[in-house]
């Protein structure tokens, strides 16, 4: 996925009101901070985490709440090399948010941004 590719999906999120402006906004930054990081232009398998993380951010501006991912599945992702880096680019979306995020939307983001770490390894 490239940023082109991100803007038509936040796009289509829009238009069909899944999403919120300010979460549309703000997973773009996270994209762009991401890209960044990787220093790729376009991050394989980025799709689930970009759909997950505006509809994340929208959930919680309507005050909606979501259960906890498996601790099974959340303990295996914990032990990632790559989750130190994964809760960074979450911290990065919580600055960008201005407040602090549910846990569990942590511990789902949390899953994705590491999974999404993995397939990216070693940059271009």
């Amino acid at each position: 996925m490239d940023i082109n590719q991100l803007k038509e999906r936040m796009d289509i999120l829009l238009a069909s009101t899944v999403v919120s402006t300010k979460a549309a906004d703000i997973s773009t930054l996270a994209f762009m901070h991401l890209q960044s990081h990787l220093r790729k232009d376009a991050i394989d398998g980025a799709e689930m985490l970009f759909t997950h993380l505006p509809t994340a951010l929208t959930r919680i501006e309507k005050e909606e709440l979501v259960e906890a991912p498996h601790p099974a599945l959340l303990d295996e992702v914990k032990q990632s090399p790559e989750a130190s880096t994964a809760m960074k680019e979450i911290e990065f979306v919580q600055q960008q948010w201005k407040k602090q995020l549910p846990q569990e939307e942590i511990d789902f983001l949390l899953i994705h941004y590491t999974n999404v770490l993995q397939l990216n390894k070693g940059g271009n």
